[in-house]
């Protein structure tokens, strides 16, 4: 598939894709405080709100529920109206949920928050994978992925301890409070100085529209090549690094909680000097030849074969591996830039956002699915750690089986940058 070039003069430049850039890392930034923080206020939470470990888990499970619900009409208004207009109006639907999080008493008004939370952020990072689509050339793609992967990896790294500090120091209604106020703040740095250049690639009059459909979409070749993976080793790690690698930690490796803590952080914190490596070393890769799909390629071998070695070595220093494992997190995130390079620019928002529903359906079916086989193990009569490692061990074998799927459905005309 042959891609038409950005048009140079439409390209920004300078200070002007800096501020671009900014205000929607910004926003995506935000956005990751809001999805990670109940797992650092979660005491406080729980003893203010005396609420039970179910009601706890709903209570945060209802922002994932929200954000999944509304990524395909988020595409269609990304690709109608434009990633300023969509990002800032949704942004202050979040505003209202923290809003709500800050005031309210009852468990439905504080689901309800959290809902408006999870409807208003989900936007926030594939309006700007739509803005850089089209308004940015292929080559610097990669790039302005990690930039925002950056933005979010240090909302995850605030939404831990600093947070848990913050919500003790003045309450955590008034962090709420506080984020409610910089969300607003947000939205309207979005809407002044974002601009409307993406609504300048507008959809060809002679288009098909139904090209752009959600079946249509997933039952496209590259679609369905990457659906498999993108399920079990993007979604998969999703769902292990915010819930299951805790327990791995202390039920198997025998960690404290304390220590458990310390190495999510130490994890996180890798995460982020990768992404912040892979801003730079993805262009000169591709300048000598390397294809994004060769990169993305290798993590996704790469990651199944660290969470093989996760699995038969669980001595005191084999959470190293998990480290090891993170350097190659943010190339294994370049196959969502690959597929969108590979598809119109004029659907840019629906092809992206259809790739982030397969993600999060992954993390949650990961996450549930993880659970479910380790009580299935526990109800046979294994060992908590025995219990944990066979769920490890199936998922495992699902993310080989989704290599070779990978490898041995590569369509014709491949992805290319």
């Amino acid at each position: 598939m042959t891609l038409p070039p950005t048009d140079p003069h439409q390209t920004p430049k300078g200070f002007a894709a800096f501020r671009i850039i900014l205000v929607f890392a910004c926003g995506y930034f935000l956005s990751y405080v809001l999805r990670s923080v109940n797992a650092a206020i979660a005491p406080l939470l729980a003893d203010d709100l005396k609420l039970s470990a179910g009601e706890l888990g709903w209570l945060t499970s209802a922002y994932f529920l929200a954000f999944s619900a509304v990524q395909i009409p988020v595409g269609i208004w990304l690709d109608r109206h434009g990633a300023r207009r969509t990002e800032s109006s949704l942004l202050l639907v979040a505003a209202l949920g923290a809003l709500l999080m800050a005031t309210s008493e009852a468990l439905w008004l504080l689901s309800v928050g959290r809902m408006l939370i999870g409807v208003g952020v989900s936007a926030c990072l594939m309006a700007a994978y739509s803005y850089f689509r089209r308004c940015f050339p292929a080559h610097q793609q990669p790039r302005l992925v990690m930039y925002m992967l950056v933005a979010g990896t240090s909302g995850a790294l605030v939404a831990s301890q600093p947070a848990l500090a913050l919500a003790e120091w003045i309450g955590w209604r008034h962090s709420f409070g506080l984020i409610a106020l910089l969300l607003v703040l947000s939205a309207l740095a979005i809407f002044l100085f974002a601009g409307d250049l993406d609504r300048a690639q507008s959809t060809p009059a002679n288009a098909n529209q139904r090209e752009g459909g959600f079946l249509t979409l997933c039952k496209d070749p590259l679609m369905v090549q990457a659906i498999p993976p993108t399920i079990f080793i993007v979604g998969g790690f999703g769902a292990l690094q915010t819930l299951w690698a805790g327990p791995w930690f202390t039920g198997v490796l025998g960690m404290t909680p304390d220590q458990a803590g310390q190495t999510l952080l130490y994890l996180n914190a890798t995460i982020l000097v990768a992404y912040i490596l892979m801003g730079t070393i993805s262009p000169w890769l591709i300048k000598r030849g390397v294809a994004l799909l060769t990169q993305s390629l290798c993590a996704l071998i790469w990651i199944p074969i660290c969470f093989a070695i996760i699995v038969f070595w669980q001595g005191s220093l084999s959470w190293i591996v998990w480290l090891i494992l993170s350097l190659m997190v943010p190339a294994m995130f370049l196959l969502q830039t690959q597929i969108a390079l590979a598809f119109p620019k004029h659907i840019s928002g629906r092809i992206l956002t259809t790739y982030n529903l397969m993600v999060f359906v992954g993390a949650f079916a990961v996450q549930w699915g993880f659970g479910l086989v380790t009580d299935m193990f526990v109800a046979f009569g294994y060992e908590q750690s025995q219990a944990l490692t066979g769920a490890m061990s199936c998922l495992v074998i699902l993310q080989f089986i989704s290599v070779l799927w990978f490898i041995a459905r590569k369509p014709d005309g491949s992805i290319r940058t």
